[in-house]
């Protein structure tokens, strides 16, 4: 589903449940006028001819028209250019794709101005051969990318075999580090730079955000390079650690990014059914010296995950499995009580767990005993969807596959265990390519399908190339390697 429209609107779909979708609907670049009569039509689509076609049956029209008053909101408080708004459209049915129309009235006529498709979520997981399918990613730089994320992800939708439900990103959606030579901004300066990013990369993403439901996470480049600490040489923070306001302004902006565009929440849970629970975490934006989130909201987390009567998928910005970081980039154990904390109440639960997160510019799928329980971590790494480059490409890595135990730092009575490294996502080092200074992890993203069979509940996850289509099936390629049998969760 989803032919090309030339409209430069934005329609994201945000988070949806079993009978609802938040639908985020304006414009994010100045030069778009205000629709002053504009409607979100919604279409239930029953089968697949009616999928390749983009049609189906109206269920549902929200109207706003002129004469009830302008109910656009700006996303950016002090930026009347760029507005927003956000639907919750209710009353849909489990499991149910639908279509929603944005349409604007010009003089007599209602013309489309852009489409969205989504699935709302089942009320049990279906077994293998109709997986619930997660997509995954992180890291979008957007200076080479051109839309082939976008598209790569759009060609995966549109097959009925792989077509994500929902994705995650989870986080990096976009790149707001302030370079060499910028003088402090004021408020609307931050905030024009903001959208500017924002727009880009939404531009960019547009066949990626507008097809299935979206749960964002921010990672430090949503605000700047290891927020919300200014330590280590980073030419990008140079400008920010001189003038105390100016950085407090431009934290401001950001924020409105995450929270307004992103629609980002710091703990969001849903469950499929009594089979599988997701927690999605932003373990950044609340950041400070005793912690990765603040104490109510890290409550939240351990009730999550002390509560689980099913395997847990803990959706965050940042790996669970990891070591100590430094000035120049924190890792979770950095925080020792948290993390304690947390792997703790892993290895007293009665249930696996599964990791999703991005941020180091590497794939790779883990798995590990937690502890002396009899659960197991399985942890899947997807980054980047679009490489840095040039100066910032020293940045790109590798993936690390330490032969260390879990977890790497010592945790009072929860002993380390081997751990084994499944599959990891293969890199590349042309030496002729000078946008790419050094060996890069290969641009990609994941998905995870959820399914039932012979009573238990499996996940199989796949890797694919985004910048690779295979002319055969029209499809993006599977990432060379990456063969991982399905694994059973209890």
């Amino acid at each position: 589903m989803g032919k090309r429209l030339t409209s430069r609107y934005t329609l994201v779909v945000h988070e949806v449940t079993s009978t609802t979708a938040k639908i985020w609907v304006g414009a994010l670049l100045p030069s778009l006028a205000k629709p002053h009569n504009w409607q979100l039509v919604v279409k239930k689509v029953n089968t697949e001819a009616e999928r390749k076609n983009e049609e189906g049956t109206e269920v549902k029209t929200i109207e706003h028209l002129k004469a009830q008053g302008d109910v656009w909101e700006r996303p950016f408080d002090k930026l009347n250019k760029r507005f927003y708004k956000v639907e919750v459209i209710d009353g849909l049915e489990p499991g149910q794709d639908y279509i929603v129309e944005f349409k604007a009235r010009s003089e007599n006529d209602w013309k489309i101005l852009e489409k969205a498709f989504l699935t709302t979520l089942p009320e049990t997981l279906p077994s293998a051969d109709k997986p619930f399918t997660v997509g995954v990613g992180s890291c979008f730089y957007t200076k080479h990318d051109g839309g082939r994320a976008g598209q790569a992800f759009e060609a995966l939708y549109r097959n009925p075999k792989y077509r994500p439900n929902i994705k995650f990103l989870t986080g990096d959606q976009v790149y707001l580090d302030i370079g060499l030579g910028l003088y402090p901004l004021d408020d609307e300066d931050c905030q024009d730079r903001v959208a500017d990013d924002y727009a880009e990369s939404w531009e960019l993403l547009r066949s990626m955000l507008r097809r299935g439901g979206a749960w964002m996470l921010a990672d430090d480049h949503e605000y700047w390079n290891n927020y919300p600490y200014l330590k280590g040489f980073n030419p990008y923070l140079i400008t920010l650690d001189l003038d105390k306001d100016f950085r407090k302004r431009w934290e401001m902006a950001a924020k409105q990014g995450v929270q307004v565009v992103q629609q980002m929440k710091t703990i969001r849970q849903f469950n499929i059914g009594n089979d599988i629970s997701f927690c999605i975490a932003d373990l950044r934006s609340e950041r400070s010296k005793n912690g990765f989130l603040s104490a109510q909201s890290f409550k939240k987390l351990l009730q999550w995950a002390n509560n689980l009567t099913c395997p847990g998928v803990l959706v965050i910005p940042q790996p669970l499995i990891a070591g100590e970081g430094d000035e120049n980039d924190k890792n979770l154990p950095d925080w020792k009580q948290q993390y304690d904390e947390l792997i703790t109440a892993f290895q007293k639960g009665s249930h696996d767990i599964v990791i999703l997160a991005g941020d180091v510019h590497y794939g790779r799928v883990s798995q590990v005993k937690i502890g002396n329980s009899k659960n197991k971590l399985v942890e899947v790494i997807t980054s980047p969807m679009s490489n840095l480059s040039e100066l910032n490409g020293f940045a790109a890595s590798v993936p690390e596959m330490p032969e260390k135990r879990f977890p790497m730092v010592s945790i009072p009575e929860v002993p380390g265990n081997k751990i084994d490294y499944l599959g990891v996502v293969t890199t590349e080092s042309n030496w002729w390519d000078l946008r790419f200074p050094k060996e890069r992890t290969t641009e990609h993203f994941m998905t995870v399908d959820f399914y039932r069979e012979s009573g238990s509940v499996k996940i199989k996850i796949n890797a694919w190339d985004v910048r690779n289509m295979d002319r055969r099936n029209g499809l993006p390629k599977a990432i060379a390697g990456f063969d991982i049998a399905p694994i059973t969760l209890k």
